[in-house]
């Protein structure tokens, strides 16, 4: 349970840290403010969210990256499906209140409810996924830049907690859709992982059935 609880979190703070390629202009507070407006906008309208995913990772005692691929389903308020389907399968559910994994043939349930770090792990995703609500600056601290076509947040945990796992998190917001394009996270053994989405899709139809244990 420790080993699904790290890559839940890891995938938390996935869907809640690039390298950079461009220079970046830092925001005023004024413009920060009105993107964190614009984003808490875009947030309360999205109701739903399908989109395809690559991830690559880049451990520091390897040369080469470890690269996969799936796709991602949200419905709000809090129904989130996350699917690798390349190079393995795994997949995790959040249904509300209920989490179910998948992890080749075996599947397993856990009540939110009666867990505690696992409910603010699904709260942490949830969050992410919408963009708006990771912005929380009681629990990171944050520094907003604009970058080509993008707006980014740049975050660092102030909890002790999640500092053990991650030392830095970058979102990438397009800047037309205000959509999240990328996430990235830097540990604090200098592992990095990147999250690409493409072929998003806002708020169209998603059945409940996708997230119930039977949608393995």
């Amino acid at each position: 349970m420790h080993t699904l609880k790290h890559k839940i979190l890891i995938l938390a703070l996935l869907l809640c840290c690039t390298a950079v390629v461009a220079q970046r202009k830092a925001l005023t507070p004024a413009e920060a403010r009105a993107f964190k407006e614009k984003i808490a906008a875009n947030t309360q309208h999205l109701q739903s969210l399908e989109s395809d995913f690559t991830q690559t990772k880049q451990l520091s005692y390897l040369e080469n990256t470890i690269k996969s691929a799936g796709k991602l389903y949200f419905k709000a308020p809090r129904k989130i499906r996350w699917e690798y389907r390349s190079p393995t399968t795994y997949v995790v559910i959040f249904d509300d209140q209920t989490m179910y994994t998948k992890d080749g043939s075996a599947i397993k349930s856990v009540d939110l409810t009666a867990n505690r770090r696992l409910k603010g792990l699904n709260d942490l995703l949830v969050g992410t996924v919408q963009g708006g609500n990771i912005l929380d600056e009681s629990r990171f601290a944050i520094t907003y830049y604009h970058e080509n076509n993008a707006y980014l947040a740049v975050l660092v945990p102030r909890e002790k907690a999640l500092g053990k796992y991650v030392e830095q998190v970058e979102l990438s917001f397009d800047s037309s859709t205000l959509l999240l394009k990328q996430v990235g996270i830097i540990d604090p053994s200098g592992d990095r992982t990147q999250l690409t989405f493409s072929n998003q899709r806002k708020n169209t139809p998603i059945s409940d059935a996708k997230f119930t244990a039977t949608a393995f």
